[in-house]
C-alpha cells in the first residue's frame, strides 16, 4: 500500500451544499478500493496561477489517502467526469506505508484539531468577558450623568439663584424710589408756587391810620 495526494480545484462560485456531495462521493471511493483517507483538507478560494475555464479563482482542496494504483485511478476518473472541478493532480507521498503509525497519526490530528477549537472557545468567551466589563451597568451611566463635571459644578455656584436676583433687586428699591419722590416733591411744590396768581397775594395789612381814613 502507497500513500498518495491528490489536490484538486473546485468552482469556486459553488456553495457549501453544493460542494459537499462531491467530497461525500470521494470518501465512499476510497474504503470500497480497501484504502484509508487521512484526511480531506478544504484549503478555500484561492488565486489562480493562470485563467481555467475563464475563471482566476479556485476552490483548493487536498485528499490525503493509502492505497494502491486502481484507487488512484478511480478517484481521477470521478474528478475527470464533474463539472464541478477545475483541475487535478495527483502524487505519490511514500512508497510504503505503515498504517499502525499512520492511525497515530491521524488521532493526533484529531486531537489537535479539537484542541484548537477549544482554544477558539476559550478566547471568544474572553473576550465577550472583556467587552462585557467594558460596558458600565445602566446605572452607573445614570449616575455618571447626573454628577456634575468640576468646572460645571463651579459655574453652576457662581451663576446666582432667581430667587437671589431678585431679592437682591428689591433691596436695592427703596432707595431709588426715595430719591425720586424727593425730585417729584420739589419739582411740584415750585410748580405750585409758579402757578399762584399774582391778585391772590397776601393783601398788605392795614394800619390804624388807613382804618380811620376810610371810615371817614
Amino acid at each position: 500500500m502507497r500513500r498518495y495526494e491528490t489536490v484538486f480545484i473546485v468552482n469556486p462560485e459553488l456553495s457549501e451544499d453544493q460542494r459537499q456531495p462531491l467530497f461525500d462521493k470521494l470518501n465512499g471511493l476510497v474504503p470500497e478500493d480497501q484504502g484509508m483517507l487521512v484526511k480531506l483538507d478544504e484549503w478555500g478560494s484561492k488565486r489562480l496561477a493562470y485563467v481555467i475555464k475563464k475563471h482566476t479563482r479556485g476552490y483548493y482542496v487536498l485528499m490525503d489517502f493509502c492505497g494502491d494504483g486502481a484507487l488512484v485511478k478511480e478517484i481521477e476518473r470521478n474528478l475527470r467526469l464533474d463539472d464541478r472541478v477545475l483541475k487535478y493532480m495527483t502524487v505519490l507521498k511514500d512508497e510504503t506505508v505503515d498504517l499502525e503509525a499512520v492511525k497515530a497519526e491521524m488521532e493526533a490530528a484529531t486531537i489537535e484539531a479539537a484542541n484548537k477549537e477549544a482554544a477558539t472557545i476559550e478566547a471568544a468567551k474572553k473576550e465577550a468577558a472583556k467587552k462585557e466589563a467594558a460596558t458600565p451597568e445602566p446605572s452607573e451611566v445614570a449616575e455618571e450623568a447626573a454628577t456634575p463635571e468640576p468646572s460645571e459644578a463651579a459655574e453652576e455656584a457662581a451663576t446666582p439663584e432667581p430667587a437671589e436676583v431678585a431679592e437682591e433687586a428689591t433691596r436695592s428699591e427703596p432707595a431709588e424710589i426715595a430719591t425720586g419722590e424727593g425730585e417729584e416733591g420739589t419739582e411740584s411744590e415750585a410748580t405750585d408756587a409758579e402757578e399762584t396768581p399774582a391778585d391772590e397775594a397776601e393783601e398788605p395789612k392795614k394800619t390804624a391810620a388807613t382804618s380811620n381814613q376810610e371810615e371817614q
